[in-house]
């Protein structure tokens, strides 16, 4: 097979792909740090082994002040386990990304600047590894769909969906380093083989499958689950005894299978020995599962991560559980909805069951291959005119997606601290304005003293002038200024949401006229309640004390540019000091 045959042959990943890229570059603007959070764990092992050479540590107990030790706790992923430190992140993703991380490491000089492993190349490197992942899956969601005898067409629109429809737009982009991408590849193409070996009874799809399982292993342990997916793949009951007596029949490929599976997993054995002197450990120190207290509702339904929430396309795959039974196979219908079953279960039960800052319910976002399969044998399947309305619902999902993918990354939604009445206070809303918005902080009221309180009075904003002076006074006026941490403005407005006035703090020098504290949000930020009804709106300005003893100025304006109307209501101003 010719360049041509193969571009031809994969043109419909490649143009999903490079239409995904297009969107990111325009739409979303450049991400040039990919690796943060926990992606640093899983990315680590590499400048660990290739330039900072300290993945061997299996004889180095813990030394806090050691310069090794110093790296390692920077990165904040490695936990104590027996007095040695150990990445608390599986192997696999780096393995995935060694390729991409070696050709820029080759071609990245080493002498000039510092080279960690952590500059943009390498960052840039993460990222096109991702994308590789991600075409790899929609690959294979494409070749598991075709043993389904699936519709080209709906084919490409599930591809289409999965990429545009769900947060692997942000996981693919923004929060590139995770390993959600890598792990949908890995158990799309596990569950490829499984099906095309129950399909076709081809030894070799076995062997592959067994490979693939063990890259699942070593990326994530706890998507062991997929295994638990092998029944629906077969088919049926009588697939399922007919493939596994095959095996049987051929011991030594059931052998070789299984040990390939075992040698992937070893690799992760390995990096734990050379770490700790462990061959088998457990890295979440401190970290576990929650059985008896699962969070299936939350998980599922919640504003703060719910899965239908934020990927409401994929509750369409509900209807194809539902017409699966109608079509009276009851052998998929109910392994499907018992694996589902099975992997919420699992999900809902770990200690922080939303997964900590993220879009969406991230951990499902391996699985998809589950929920595409039914949603396409469903849109494949159904009369025409349900068919119409299942893809108008499905496209609907798209633009709402892309959004809110914008919004996570642009500070809009919340990344940990989503509920009802925040979703729909910013729901679909990318003006600059609700840029912070819900990241107002709080803070004790006990903890803090009010050094000075002024009240203003009534503020009438006129429409002549777009910056107007409401406070002005100097440092030595304020008791204990130098220990001042935070200026609390208060007033009472209607909060329009069309409203784009600012109140703007400013602390300048004295002597220089240099700005040492600028902050300018929106009369929106002050709000605690729905916007558009008259209520007390609060915003605290925090700043490091300054405490060199010179003379500042502060100041506090009313600034529009659209020069608009504004009432400010029992205008208050407190400087609080932290005690």
């Amino acid at each position: 097979m010719n360049i041509r045959h193969v571009i031809k042959y994969i043109l419909p990943e490649l143009i999903i792909i490079l239409t995904f890229v297009l969107l990111i570059q325009t739409n979303f603007a450049k991400v040039d740090v990919v690796i943060k959070a926990d992606a640093v764990g899983y990315y680590d092992y590499l400048p660990s082994l290739f330039i900072h050479h300290d993945l061997i540590r299996k004889n180095k107990p813990i030394r806090t002040n050691s310069a090794l030790y110093k790296r390692i706790d920077k990165e904040g992923v490695y936990v104590d386990y027996k007095g040695y430190k150990v990445d608390k992140y599986p192997v696999g993703t780096a393995l995935l990304q060694w390729p991409f991380f070696y050709v820029t490491y080759l071609v990245t000089p080493l002498s000039g600047h510092l080279v960690d492993g952590y500059q943009k190349p390498f960052q840039h490197a993460v990222l096109f590894a991702t994308l590789f992942y991600l075409f790899l899956g929609i690959f294979f969601l494409r070749k598991i769909l075709e043993l389904y005898d699936v519709k080209k067409s709906v084919i490409i629109f599930s591809q289409v969906l999965l990429v545009f429809a769900t947060p692997v737009t942000n996981y693919a982009n923004f929060d590139a380093g995770f390993s959600h991408v890598y792990s949908l590849f890995a158990i799309t193409a596990f569950f490829y083989f499984v099906r095309s070996f129950f399909t076709r009874n081809h030894l070799k799809d076995f062997i592959w499958a067994c490979v693939l399982f063990g890259l699942i292993l070593i990326l994530r342990q706890v998507n062991m689950l997929a295994v638990l997916f092998v029944p629906f793949l077969a088919g049926s009951f009588s697939n399922l005894k007919k493939g596994i007596f095959h095996l049987l029949h051929h011991p030594k490929v059931l052998l070789t299978g299984l040990f390939l599976t075992v040698v992937l997993f070893f690799i992760q054995c390995l990096a734990w020995y050379l770490q700790t002197g462990y061959f088998l450990l457990y890295s979440y120190q401190g970290e576990g599962f929650h059985f008896l207290n699962p969070q299936f509702i939350n998980i599922l339904f919640s504003y703060k991560k719910g899965l239908f929430v934020y990927t409401p396309v994929l509750f369409f795959s509900v209807f194809g559980l539902i017409w699966l039974t109608y079509k009276q196979k009851y052998y998929q219908a109910f392994t499907w909805l018992a694996f589902f079953i099975t992997i919420t279960y699992m999900f809902s039960s770990w200690h922080s069951w939303d997964y900590g800052a993220s879009y969406g319910s991230r951990v499902f976002i391996d699985y998809y291959g589950v929920f595409f399969i039914l949603l396409a044998l469903l849109i494949n399947d159904i009369p025409k005119i349900l068919k119409t309305g299942i893809i108008l619902l499905s496209v609907l999902t798209i633009p709402v997606n892309l959004i809110q993918s914008y919004q996570y990354k642009d500070f809009i939604l919340h990344w940990t601290d989503m509920n009802k009445e925040k979703y729909w206070k910013v729901f679909l809303k990318t003006d600059s304005r609700y840029k912070g918005l819900l990241w107002k902080n709080q803070y004790d009221e006990h903890q803090y003293t009010v050094a000075r309180k002024v009240f203003v009075g009534d503020i009438t904003g006129t429409q002549k002038n777009k910056s107007q002076l409401i406070y002005k006074t100097n440092s030595s006026s304020i008791p204990d200024f130098n220990r001042i941490s935070i200026i609390r403005i208060s007033f009472v407005n209607q909060f329009s949401e069309n409203n784009n006035a600012k109140i703007i703090v400013r602390i300048v020098d004295a002597a220089t006229g240099k700005t040492d504290y600028w902050y300018d949000p929106y009369l929106i930020h002050f709000a605690g309640k729905e916007l558009g009804q008259w209520q007390k709106g609060t915003f605290n300005y925090e700043f490091k004390p300054l405490a060199d003893g010179k003379e500042r100025i502060i100041t506090v304006r009313l600034f529009s540019e659209e020069k608009q109307p504004n009432v400010l209501m029992s205008f208050q101003i407190e400087f609080l000091e932290h005690h």
